[in-house]
């Protein structure tokens, strides 16, 4: 297995067991525009009579700038502010990372580049840019966590950037190190942007070699390999590709893992693949049922929800409900009793639920607020299982046209529509429209069932455990 497929499975594992992370380095900041190190610092080493290129350590030239007794100290702060201040464009690659459940991000950039991209997406955020912050309690219930062992551009007095701060580090922010070497312990972390230059990281990186010599947590770092487009010659380029190599196999023994990359670009699929995989593993139970429908379907139908409730909860796998007539109690019911008799109570963490409010009498239903909870249900969801979809009207039975628009939102999103036909109303509908339809059945892209699976799906004469077993099937093989 390649690295990057481990990476794919295992930081999915992590995302959904809220056990991952992410370090964000400069290398996010540079795509957005702002400078490099070296970008930043130009202008005071041009002061100091110095050619950037020809520094190795660019904190010593922060540090001389400033001086001994910290005269200049202000005048270089104002020139960093100058060109970190401004807001950039956001990356797509911190668009997708802030769309991932993740609960915490380190990062060692004093933009606000991440908190815009959690903004961007309607996220709390609760930034610590200091020593004392850290002891404060979350603000917000559910906010991210945002640590910015640098500091932050809002406080531009308290950046670390010089020497002495470096040297004072663990004086004044050491609550930072221990904090970071306490989550790279138990938690799987994605290092974005990174250099590995940085010495506080270098220096928690060495801890965790010291305290785990042998079996390091196992962590993910993405990294440009180096092209021949980037040197002058053949011999350059071969030269840095060995070096490269070296360096990539030396992180194992801090239990990285580097996923290579050709382009920069790349990184966006890895996240739009990281992103559906952890969209697949969240099944949102679709459908509706009049209770007093006159007949036995309704008993039928609540009979497959709550069969197909039992299976998704039999799993680590997430349910999503919109609580619909009937069809949502049932699952519901389902999910928990499953859970319940495994012995496993995390239900905050693997149910998601969002109400549809129903009308009193003869009220006309809130149907704006019906159509945003969908479109967040949809956002959510990577496989939508279709089970009924009907309601009374002029005294028959009819397809539920809410459903037919959960439909349309799930396709819009790219999710898995799996309908279970032989619960009738709108499933059946969707079932008979997706049989022999142009959209992929299989492979990583597949968005429906096989034919074979949709007939299987659609048999009138199946029993609802027969039905539920096919669909988790179905859904096991979407969601590895």
């Amino acid at each position: 297995m390649s690295d990057r497929d481990v990476f794919l499975r295992e930081y999915t594992s992590a995302l959904a067991e809220d056990g991952a992370s992410v370090l964000v380095g400069a290398g996010t900041s540079m795509a957005a525009g702002y400078p490099s190190w070296k970008g930043l610092l130009q202008e005071i080493a041009g002061d100091l009579g110095l050619e950037i290129e020809d520094v190795d350590d660019l904190t010593a030239v922060a540090q001389w700038a400033i001086g001994a007794d910290h005269s200049n100290r202000t005048t270089v702060l104002n020139a960093i502010r100058e060109q970190i201040e401004p807001d950039h464009a956001i990356p797509s690659a911190l668009l997708s990372l802030a769309r991932l459940p993740i609960r915490e991000v380190w990062t060692t950039n004093y933009d606000r580049l991440i908190e815009r991209a959690f903004g961007e997406l309607g996220r709390p955020i609760d930034v610590r840019a200091n020593q004392e912050q850290l002891a404060l309690r979350k603000r917000r219930a559910g906010a991210v966590r945002i640590y910015k062992m640098h500091g932050t551009i809002d406080a531009v007095d308290d950046l670390v950037i010089s020497t002495e701060d470096y040297e004072l580090y663990r004086q004044r922010r050491g609550a930072f190190l221990g904090l970071l070497h306490a989550h790279l312990t138990g938690m799987t972390f994605l290092f974005v942007g990174m250099s590995l230059t940085d010495p506080n990281v270098r220096h928690v990186l060495a801890l965790l070699r010291e305290h785990f010599p042998t079996t390091p947590p196992r962590h993910f770092m993405i990294a440009r390999r180096p092209q021949r487009a980037d040197f002058g010659s053949n011999d350059a380029h071969a030269a840095r590709l060995k070096r490269h190599d070296y360096w990539v196999r030396d992180l194992r023994r801090y239990g990285l893992v580097v996923v290579e990359i050709d382009a920069f670009a790349e990184i966006d699929e890895l996240m739009d693949e990281l992103e559906r995989r952890v969209a697949r593993r969240r099944i949102w139970v679709s459908g509706s049922w009049p209770l007093d429908a006159g007949d036995t379907s309704a008993g039928f139908v609540h009979d497959v929800a709550r069969a197909i409730g039992r299976r998704i909860g039999s799993t680590d796998l997430f349910m999503l409900s919109g609580a619909g007539l009937l069809v949502g109690s049932a699952s519901l019911s389902g999910f928990l009793e499953t859970m319940q008799g495994r012995g496993e109570w995390d239900f905050d963490r693997r149910l998601v639920v969002r109400p549809f409010p129903q009308p009193v009498g003869d009220a006309e239903p809130d149907r704006q607020h019906w159509a945003e909870l969908r479109g967040e249900l949809a956002r959510l969801a990577g496989i939508v299982v279709f089970v009924g979809g009907a309601k009374i009207e002029s005294g028959g039975l009819v397809s539920a046209t809410g459903v037919f628009e959960e439909r349309a939102l799930a396709d819009g999103r790219g999710a898995f529509l799996l309908p279970v036909g032989a619960t009738g109303g709108a499933a059946s509908v969707i079932a008979n429209e997706l049989l022999t339809s142009a959209l992929p059945s299989a492979g990583s892209n597949a968005r429906r069932p096989t034919d074979d699976e949709l007939r299987i799906l659609s048999d009138a004469s199946a029993t609802p455990d027969q039905l539920a077993d096919a669909v988790l099937k179905i859904i096991k093989r979407i969601a590895r």
